[in-house]
């Protein structure tokens, strides 16, 4: 079960506009997402550069691999609130197609709150190793040599956006349907 981003219809059909603070995340995480594809961009000319000068000048590059994963994390953490916004993060169709109203409801409730626990955790752990990596100067073991809490630091932005768009979410069901 899809649901729009835009309103969401109660139980008795009515349809119930999102809040200000569920527009605003909303409009941060696609802001989010939209610099994540530029990621992708940036990783598709990165990649291609390596490629061309590897192959066709002969020239390996030695710091795109490196610069890549990096990227890749920071496309993951980008898009993850957005997913969650629109609902593509995980769910076993098969289970909750069969559920009742209060069930699939009570499935929606416990995953928003499993999410909003792992968003915890990861800022937690997340700010510990960024903390780590700042007091000891961790610098990567790879070509670039980039100081590590820069992109450690979108565990920190994406954690902060997943945990807000679960807490919009979590707060749309309790405005739609009154409570539990």
């Amino acid at each position: 079960m899809k649901v729009s981003p835009s309103s969401v219809t109660g139980l008795e059909g009515a349809k119930i506009a999102p809040s200000s603070f569920e527009r605003w995340i909303s409009a941060i995480s696609l802001a989010a997402a939209s610099v994540g594809a530029g990621v992708v961009l940036l990783m598709m000319l990165v990649v291609s550069y390596s490629v061309v000068n590897r192959y066709i000048l002969g020239t390996p590059v030695t710091w795109t691999d490196e610069l890549s994963g990096y990227l890749v994390v920071a496309l993951v953490m980008l898009g993850a609130a957005d997913a969650l916004r629109r609902g593509d993060h995980i769910s076993v169709d098969l289970v909750s197609s069969r559920l009742g109203t209060r069930g699939r409801r009570l499935a929606d409730i416990w995953g928003y709150l499993m999410v909003l626990i792992f968003a915890g955790a990861l800022l937690i752990s997340g700010r510990t190793t960024i903390e780590y990596s700042m007091n000891f100067g961790i610098l990567s073991e790879g070509y670039l040599e980039v100081p590590m809490w820069i992109p450690q630091s979108f565990l920190i932005l994406g954690a902060l956006l997943l945990a807000l768009m679960a807490l919009a979410k979590l707060l749309r069901l309790f405005k739609r349907d009154g409570g539990l």
